[in-house]
């Protein structure tokens, strides 16, 4: 019951940021990004919470982009 009031608080929050900034973007490309990102960030936090065990998002970028900070150096 309380993972599931937590699920319904992390989609009422990401709906509200959503909502948000559509309205206060003017560029439609923009508003697209935005919403995206937040969506990926509300199903990971949702996945994390039924899974704590695995990679935050913190993780999953140093993964990603870890590569790239050897090149650069």
């Amino acid at each position: 019951m309380i993972k599931l009031g937590s699920v319904i608080g992390v989609l009422l929050l990401a709906a509200t940021i959503i909502y948000v900034e559509w309205k206060n973007s003017e560029e439609n490309k923009v508003r697209w990004i935005a919403g995206g990102i937040t969506a990926i960030s509300a199903v990971i936090g949702i996945l994390l919470l039924f899974n704590p065990r695995l990679p935050g998002p913190s993780a999953v970028v140093k993964l990603l982009f870890g590569g790239v900070d050897k090149v650069m150096k």
